[in-house]
């Protein structure tokens, strides 16, 4: 291919240094020429991505890099070994670069900015290549510290213009005049061969590779780089910090800048230096070791090295390598001997994280083993130490565990408030474990799971499948008034088979949300057969959980946690766990208030119609917890108007039932039996309105019949006979309604019998359903 020869200028500064990065390198060639900043070089090369930031990764085609080469008086191949072909570790899966033939993570290169040494400017004036990589913070000929903000104009250094490596491309000053702290380094050959294996020179990086022993030789350059960089990363991590993050792996600027060039030697030493260097390196970690008292063993002597081996960076034969270097390490060492191993270590006693390991239990439950003092443990005296216990105190019980569930689980699965069980077990319903097998469930009481299954297979044999008038368990348990909802009562009459209950389908299966009953008053009488056999009946807890409490209160959970935020003063949380209400203050707040939930069920109103019913009949609320909702009033003050009330409805009733029958008295008497108003309306093809209006006029006055006032029409009385006849002719028309009517000796027009109709809620079917229907009736008789 013939490349066209670009426009010619002077730039007659000779080859590139071996260590010379890219962007150095043709921003210094531009000091000879009268271009100042690289994206003008490139532009005269015709290059498609003109970015002098960028340059070094996304300079790839082999004809723009021919003529910038030409332009700058040098050769192709000395621009492509200054540039980073982008790539991945095959292990981790990291973006790397290629940094003069050793791959490094992309990570690491400084890409924005750019870092100077003034002193190295001093001795030559070009921008090295390693200057790039933040870990390497340093010169390392120098010793000192890079320079990336210029101390003249206080900004960051940047690539805008670079014709001069010696001064800031934003105000001209010169750095070499600002040189910067030296780091000294004791160990020049570990600092050296950390250096060597990403040095641009490969005369240098054969010489750190000489340095490795025979357990690290097969290993590549990178790999030790990523390892080494790990290692001194340790180093900068606080001692106190928790394990999360124990690698302490640079992410930031700042964090890169801790890396000092004696922490890299020290890290370089680790590996190059056999045993000897890597227990200086692991002793550099134990002078922390009274800095981590939230932890013990390897992890509390070691810290951060403890936890190199599971790095994902690391190579992973690496990581076995350094694992077998820090087991020996720790064999080796006897300092704080009993931080790690015991007198009673041995086959027979393991620590916690041996018994999981080895068994598959739970860290936790072997915790809670330990803490509950129902086995005998072993552990190190005045120091924080593993705890050991004996494997043939533990293996009998970690058989009992499969059957064993605490006391929130076991109420969980059944679905009954915790304070329920004693009075199952008491009963023979369910089991309760004892011994030390408690241990190893929360709360230390533990009960049989097979027994609540067993339970639970019986109360769904039990129940036959719900129907479309059941009502759930738990608000038919509240027509008990008993207070606390007998729950061991309810469950005692359903397995022998005195309550009958349904089942529900849901997905949740336990006994308060799956189970329904159809017939209120049969489900109470086979309850209360079971009633005077509750245990729990004369002894009740002397704390109660927040469903119990609730219960006893007739209101729903999400009320009662309102209440007890707003009012401490009324209902306090002062009981263990899951039972922070006493028993006696909650039976006495429901002796004293009456709640809204409580009003509407006894009363068979909407809960929103308690409040005005209360307001019109002189009773104000002596709590309101929010704005207009969630009152509470008075018992006294209630209850005289509730019985009122329900000798009232009990009238209406009666006299309901000996009224003639009527639209009206049918869909009043639905109500009456528990029926919904708009439903019913709805079935019974009555204008929703209407019925309502009904509603009203019979619960405040007890009215059946229409109030005459006015002229009254005659079609009135042939409300009943008109609905009859739509329901046996759908399709009927206006003419034909006129002459059944008249056909009953009424006399009326047509008009007076649309206007019935209208008045009815009665509507006649359009032409197209007439025509429908006429179709169907002459094929039929064909």
């Amino acid at each position: 291919m013939t490349i066209e020869t670009p426009k010619r200028f002077i730039a007659t500064v000779g080859p590139p240094y071996v260590d010379e990065s890219v962007r150095g390198f043709l921003g210094r060639t531009l000091s000879v020429t009268a271009v100042r900043n690289v994206a003008t070089l490139l532009k005269l090369a015709d290059a498609t991505k003109p970015n002098a930031v960028s340059i070094a990764t996304t300079m790839t085609d082999p004809d723009e890099i021919a003529r910038i080469a030409t332009l700058v008086g040098c050769t192709p191949q000395d621009i492509v070994s200054r540039t980073y072909r982008a790539g991945e570790f095959a292990h981790s899966g990291s973006e790397s670069i290629d940094f003069f033939g050793t791959q490094i993570r992309l990570h690491f290169r400084e890409t924005r900015y750019r870092r100077v040494s003034p002193r190295a400017l001093e001795i030559a004036q070009y921008h090295r290549a390693p200057w790039e990589l933040r870990p390497l913070g340093h010169d390392f000929h120098t010793k000192e510290k890079l320079l990336d903000i210029c101390p003249e104009c206080h900004r960051k250094l940047g690539w805008l213009r670079a014709d001069v490596p010696f001064l800031c491309d934003k105000c001209d000053a010169d750095l070499r005049d600002f040189p910067q702290p030296i780091s000294p380094v004791d160990d020049d050959e570990g600092y050296g061969f950390v250096h060597g294996l990403v040095d641009p020179d490969p005369a240098r990086k054969e010489a750190a590779r000489r340095l490795l022993p025979e357990a690290w030789r097969e290993f590549s350059s990178a790999d030790l780089f990523e390892t080494v960089i790990a290692l001194a990363s340790g180093l900068t991590l606080d001692p106190a910090r928790s394990a999360k993050g124990a690698q302490g792996r640079g992410k930031s600027s700042q964090q890169f800048e801790a890396l000092t060039p004696e922490l890299l030697a020290l890290a370089g030493r680790g590996i190059i230096g056999g045993e000897a260097g890597f227990a200086c390196l692991a002793e550099r970690h134990r002078a922390d070791m009274d800095k981590r008292p939230q932890h013990y063993g390897r992890r509390k002597e070691l810290g951060a090295l403890a936890y190199v081996i599971h790095d994902k960076h690391i190579e992973p034969k690496i990581r076995k390598l350094l694992g077998r270097m820090i087991d020996a390490d720790m064999q080796a060492t006897s300092r704080d001997h009993s931080l790690r191993k015991g007198a009673d270590a041995g086959a027979s006693m393991l620590s916690i994280q041996q018994l999981s390991a080895a068994y598959g239990v739970e860290r936790p439950i072997l915790q809670r083993l330990a803490n509950s003092g129902l086995v005998p443990v072993a552990r190190a005296q005045n120091v924080q130490s593993p705890v050991r216990m004996s494997i043939h105190a533990v293996m009998p019980l970690l058989l009992q565990l499969k059957d064993a569930v605490s006391e929130s689980v076991a109420a969980g699965l059944l679905g009954v408030p915790p304070t329920v069980l004693p009075s199952l077990v008491e009963r023979g319903l369910i089991r309760r474990l004892d011994g030390p097998v408690c241990g190893l469930v929360a709360g230390f009481v533990a009960y049989s799971k097979s027994s609540i299954d067993d339970l639970m297979d019986k109360v769904w044999s039990a129940a036959r499948p719900a129907g479309d008038r059941c009502r759930s368990i738990a608000v038919a348990a509240r027509a008990i008034d008993t207070g606390e909802t007998p729950w061991a009562a309810i469950i005692s009459a359903i397995v022998a088979g005195d309550a009958g209950v349904f089942d529900k389908g849901t997905k949740r299966r336990n006994i308060r949300v799956s189970l329904a009953v159809e017939d209120i008053d049969a489900f109470l009488a086979g309850v209360a057969c079971h009633l005077h056999e509750d245990p729990s009946a004369s002894t009740p807890p002397e704390w109660i959980a927040q469903s119990t409490a609730a219960e006893i209160l007739h209101v729903n959970v999400a009320f009662l946690s309102r209440l007890a935020g707003f009012r401490p003063d009324l209902l306090a949380q002062r009981g263990p766990g899951y039972t922070p209400y006493a028993s006696i203050e909650v039976h006495a707040l429901a002796g004293v208030y009456m709640f809204v939930a409580e009003i509407a069920r006894r009363s068979g109103m909407h809960a929103r119609r308690v409040p005005t019913w209360l307001r019109s009949n002189g009773v104000h609320p002596e709590i309101a917890l929010q704005a207009n909702r969630d009152f509470g009033y008075l018992r006294l003050a209630v209850e005289p108007l509730l019985d009122k009330l329900l000798d009232d409805t009990a009238a209406k009733n009666a006299s309901l039932a000996e009224t003639p029958e009527t639209v009206r008295t049918r869909f009043l008497a639905a109500l009456a039996a528990g029926a919904g108003p708009k439903a019913t309306a709805e079935a019974m093809r009555l204008p929703y309105r209407k019925a309502k209006r009904w509603v009203e006029v019979w619960r405040k006055t007890g009215a059946v019949a229409e109030r005459k006032h006015g002229y009254r029409s005659k079609l009135d009385a042939q409300e009943d006979f008109l609905r009859e006849l739509f329901a046996r002719r759908p399709t009927i028309k206006l003419a034909d309604v006129h002459e059944a009517v008249t056909s009953r000796g009424v006399r009326t027009s047509k008009t007076a019998v649309w206007n019935a109709l209208v008045r009815f809620g009665l509507a006649l079917a359009d032409r197209d359903a007439r025509h429908a229907a006429d179709v169907e009736k002459l094929l039929c008789q064909s």
